[in-house]
């Protein structure tokens, strides 16, 4: 049976694979061979380095620091660079408490210094110290020094090699005891004993009622241990019920409070003299406001724009000046607030009518008789206008005018000649033009023996000298220019 296979090949022999294909097993193969001859070319590459980096000359020069890189966050240009950074827990202390520090990015497993600068340009004093564990972190902790004065500090924690990483501190201050010896009540303006402990040595105290900003009621100094001892006070400005007295040293910003009832104010006020004509002064005074406080004088009112303004002085009191203005009649209410305790009180006055006299140079005329007038009793300096049969506003005439002097007086003031036709008698008005104080005078007209004709005098027109307009400026016709002739 063998002689019928074809000659050359055995009977197991199988048909030989294709050429394009490629089997795992030489993948694998050639995959091994390539990290074979890595590892090798590796390991001499880090021998050549290393007798290559001894045998090189060092540089003199040294190398620029490369810059950090910066990103931009929340709209910022900020640091991208590593390096240690520190938190602080709390923040927020008061000396006298503890200050957590928590740290990353140091170097692993080394010593590091905890600084506090209570200043920006102060020194910083070393607060404690601190190991790094394997992974660079770092857990440590002070207490805060009494001595620190500023309300901002700089903890600063330093590794080996001056890498550092700082945090801000806020302190407010410490908290000193303080107590009213006596009666711990009254209102603004009585005086109070104080007693204060836990201060700075010489330190200037400011006090306040009820705040603990703006402009102090007072400002103590404490002696060589920081303590204040019986030192008086002026009760301040304060809402009415129970406040606290609030004391705060300028330099270590140490705050003690001690409570006190604030009691009310009730002032009063009066007018001097009580009634009195338009024109003529006034004096107008209280007492029992704050001291030292602005008090406003509303007229007819309690708010808006103040008719006065007054200051009291140390003990409350106030006193103003006013000249009534003509305007007012009747009976006025003048109200006192004061501006900052708010303590108000009403008082008022009497404004009183004015009441002329005048009578006529003459008690009888004839026609073409020139008339003057004598009068009294009106407001100083005032103008008097004199109406004919009748006064303003009834249907008289104004006839003429006079001012009086600053007595309110006037003598053969005025002009008005009596015409013809008018009779047997002539009642004349005059008013005054601020005050509003009318008197009459009464001529009796005679008839003439012989016939007599005397006209009534042109209308009356007040002189600017008395208040009136002056008359209108005549425009002044430009010249022509002359024609010339040819």
């Amino acid at each position: 049976m063998m002689e019928n296979q074809p000659k050359g090949k055995l009977p197991d022999e199988r048909p030989p694979e294709k050429k394009g294909k490629v089997s795992w097993k030489s993948i694998l193969g050639t995959i091994v061979v390539l990290v074979i001859v890595w590892q090798l070319v590796h390991v001499f590459t880090q021998s050549q380095g290393k007798h290559a980096g001894k045998a090189a000359p060092v540089s003199s020069k040294a190398a620029k620091p490369t810059p950090t890189p910066t990103v931009t966050l929340g709209g910022h240009r900020i640091s991208a660079g590593g390096g240690p950074v520190i938190a602080l827990n709390p923040g927020l202390v008061a000396p006298g408490g503890h200050v957590g520090v928590e740290g990353s990015g140091f170097a692993r497993k080394s010593s590091v210094v905890v600084l506090l600068r209570s200043s920006r340009r102060g020194r910083a004093n070393v607060v404690a110290h601190g190991h790094t564990s394997y992974s660079g972190t770092l857990s440590s902790g002070f207490t805060m020094p009494t001595s620190v004065t500023g309300t901002r500090a700089t903890v600063i924690v330093q590794q080996p090699g001056g890498v550092q990483a700082t945090a801000a501190l806020v302190t407010p201050g410490g908290m000193g005891t303080a107590k009213i010896d006596g009666k711990a009540a009254g209102k603004p303006g009585n005086t109070v004993t104080v007693s204060a402990t836990g201060f700075g040595p010489g330190e200037k105290v400011n006090v306040f009622w009820g705040r603990v900003s703006g402009t102090p009621a007072a400002t103590l100094t404490t002696d060589g241990s920081g303590n204040i001892s019986h030192a008086s006070v002026k009760v301040g400005i304060a809402p009415v019920g129970p406040t606290t007295l609030v004391l705060v040293g300028a330099k270590t910003h140490t705050t003690a409070t001690a409570s006190y009832l604030m009691l009310g104010l009730y002032p009063t006020a009066n007018s001097h003299p009580y009634a009195v004509q338009a024109g003529k002064s006034i004096s107008f005074s209280g007492s029992g406001f704050a001291p030292s406080e602005p008090v406003l004088v509303y007229l007819n009112a309690s708010s808006g724009t103040p008719a006065l303004t007054a200051t009291a002085d140390s003990g409350g009191s106030f006193s103003v000046n006013f000249v009534v203005p003509f305007g007012l009649k009747g009976s006025q209410t003048l109200t006192s607030v004061g501006e900052q305790s708010r303590a108000s009180v009403s008082s008022g006055f009497d404004v009183l009518p004015y009441h002329p006299s005048a009578q006529a140079s003459t008690y009888g005329a004839l026609p073409g008789t020139t008339l003057s007038f004598y009068a009294k009793g009106f407001a100083a300096n005032e103008v008097v206008l004199v109406y004919a049969g009748g006064g303003q506003g009834s249907g008289g005439q104004l006839v003429t005018a006079f001012r009086v002097d600053a007595k309110g007086t006037a003598a053969a003031a005025g002009k008005y000649v009596v015409p013809s036709g008018v009779g047997p008698a002539l009642i004349f008005n005059l008013v005054g033009q601020k005050s509003g104080g009318t008197a009459k005078a009464k001529v009796s007209i005679t008839a003439a023996s012989q016939p007599v004709t005397v006209p009534h005098q042109p209308k009356y027109v007040l002189p600017p000298s008395l208040g009136g307009k002056p008359p209108p400026s005549k425009k002044r016709q430009s010249p022509q220019p002359a024609s010339s002739s040819p």
